[in-house]
């Protein structure tokens, strides 16, 4: 281990355990139809999860100024929470789970190349340094891997649905 780089290193692994370990077990888990399952009647169903966490997690780049969005065609299907749709409205899951890969491969180079220093410099994106609480590139990482955490625990609920369903 690199002592100069250890909190960045830290938050490598962090995205590994996130990316490698919890999200992918549930994409693999889910069989495609349960893809379909919504964690409550008209809420989030498994697609539009799995496609919102690729378009999330293309956006890290821009803020970590480490590069352009892979997939900006589906950014306005998957952006925002108030999207969601049908999931036949949405590219089949293979293609997601493609787009997902790629873009894991993506951030997965940020990762390995970040720096302790970066960590502490203002992200990207960053408006106005004063008043913006996720101003550095450090509280950005935190704040998406919150975001992948809310997320796994959402493709959880519905591999658990997906289980009493098939009882």
């Amino acid at each position: 281990m690199n002592q100069k780089n250890i909190r960045s290193e830290q938050f490598y692994r962090q995205w590994k355990i996130l990316t490698e370990d919890w999200i992918a077990l549930y994409l693999r888990l889910l069989e495609e139809k349960d893809y379909e399952i919504e964690i409550s009647p008209g809420k989030n169903h498994g697609i539009f999860i799995l496609g919102h966490l690729i378009t999330s997690d293309d956006d890290f780049s821009l803020y970590m100024g480490k590069g352009e969005i892979l997939f900006p065609e589906i950014q306005n299907l998957f952006a925002s929470p108030n999207s969601l749709k049908p999931v036949s409205d949405y590219p089949p899951l293979s293609e997601l789970k493609d787009k997902w890969n790629s873009v894991c491969e993506k951030n997965k180079l940020i990762y390995q190349n970040l720096t302790d220093k970066e960590l502490d410099e203002i992200h990207a994106k960053c408006e106005n340094p004063d008043t913006d609480y996720f101003k550095t590139k450090e509280k950005i990482i935190i704040s998406w891997q919150f975001h992948q955490a809310f997320h796994v625990g959402q493709l959880a609920t519905i591999y658990s649905k997906a289980k009493e369903l098939k009882k």
